[in-house]
């Protein structure tokens, strides 16, 4: 406002040098015309400035009532949003109660289900059981008449069984059998291994003789030291003889005999048959039989 009040003194300065300097007022004239409109100037800016002060008031005022209403407002939001969160907490925790309750009963009921249910498959079970059992027992009081009789049988079969072994030591048992090349008397590696293995036996039967019997094929002797297939057989029985005395075989218990060509295994005219005839045969003869 004092801006434009100067501004205003200073327009009517230039404006009363414009008048004077054109003569059209004098100066007395224009000091009562710039007085009044002076005095106008001031009143006017003191009214302006009035209402401008009391508008500026209004607005401080509007102001603080607007900030206090939106204190107010936003006091009163928050107070409602708390009751509201109490409020929902309120009803979320009634609900969880309910829920629970709801949850508790379902699980019970449930429970219970599942117990009588337990309860009729175990008592389904236990009546299968019992019928298996049952069966069972008949079919063990049925097989027991049968084991009797099973038993029985085996009995008699093991009593049949001893006789036969007992019957079986008593009589003479050939232990091995090796054999020649032809008007040969010597021993093979082959036949030497066979008679160790014969060697344990008839040292667990000291009460036991031995017989070797000696074997030719039945060709006539023409060449070597030996006068007849008698002499050759006995030759090679008294080769096994020699041999197993050598294994610690007492030479009292062993007898040796020649038959040979006498008792043939297999047939004379064909070379496998002869080959077989060239034998020693090892007999085990127990005590007190007959040779």
């Amino acid at each position: 406002m004092k801006t434009r009040g100067t501004l205003f003194v200073a327009a009517l300065l230039v404006i009363s040098i414009a008048v004077i300097g054109c003569g059209k007022l004098d100066q007395e004239e224009f000091e009562m015309w710039k007085n009044e409109h002076v005095t106008q100037v001031d009143q006017s800016t003191t009214e302006i400035k009035a209402q401008v002060t009391k508008l500026e008031g209004k607005v401080d005022q509007n102001n603080k009532d607007t900030m206090e209403a939106i204190s107010k407002a936003k006091d009163e939001a928050i107070a409602v949003s708390q009751q509201g969160d109490a409020d929902t907490i309120a009803v979320g925790e009634q609900k969880a109660k309910e829920n629970d309750a709801k949850l508790r009963a379902a699980l019970s009921k449930d429970i219970e289900m599942q117990g009588k249910k337990s309860m009729d498959f175990a008592k389904a079970e236990d009546a299968k059981v019992q019928k298996r059992v049952m069966d069972l027992a008949n079919s063990l009081n049925a097989q027991g008449m049968d084991l009797k009789k099973v038993m029985s049988q085996i009995a008699a079969m093991l009593e049949d069984i001893a006789e036969l072994k007992a019957d079986a030591a008593s009589k003479p048992t050939l232990l091995v059998t090796v054999n020649f090349g032809s008007g040969q008397t010597g021993l093979s590696s082959k036949a030497k291994e066979m008679l160790d293995g014969i060697v344990g036996q008839i040292m667990e039967n000291p009460e036991a003789e031995i017989l070797v019997s000696g074997h030719a094929d039945g060709t006539p002797v023409l060449r070597g030291g030996h006068r007849s297939n008698w002499d050759l057989s006995q030759a090679r029985a008294n080769s096994v003889v020699k041999y197993l005395k050598g294994k610690g075989i007492d030479a009292a218990r062993i007898k040796s005999v020649g038959k040979a060509h006498t008792d043939p295994v297999a047939p004379q005219n064909t070379s496998a048959g002869r080959a077989m005839n060239r034998r020693v045969e090892v007999i085990l003869n127990p005590s007190g039989s007959m040779m």
